[in-house]
């Protein structure tokens, strides 16, 4: 495996959480399902539960420090 930027071959493989994103279409629903009395209870709880996380690998060069997604 060589750096796409300088061609080094001293390539680390690193494994990083991310945060899933939440998109507004499920932010508008959550904030719609609020205003009905006991389905916005569940809402307010999913809300609040927090986002899921994937694990992402990443090649870094040792060289540069170039960043890619493998």
């Amino acid at each position: 495996m060589t750096c796409p930027r300088c061609g080094g071959n001293r390539i680390q493989i690193q494994a990083v959480s991310e945060l899933k994103k939440r998109g507004c279409f499920s932010v508008l629903l959550y904030i719609i399902l609020l205003f009905v009395p006991v389905i916005g209870w569940i809402a307010l709880f999913m809300l609040l539960r927090g986002r899921k996380s994937k694990t992402a690998s990443y090649a870094v060069c040792q060289d540069c420090g170039c960043r890619w997604k493998v």
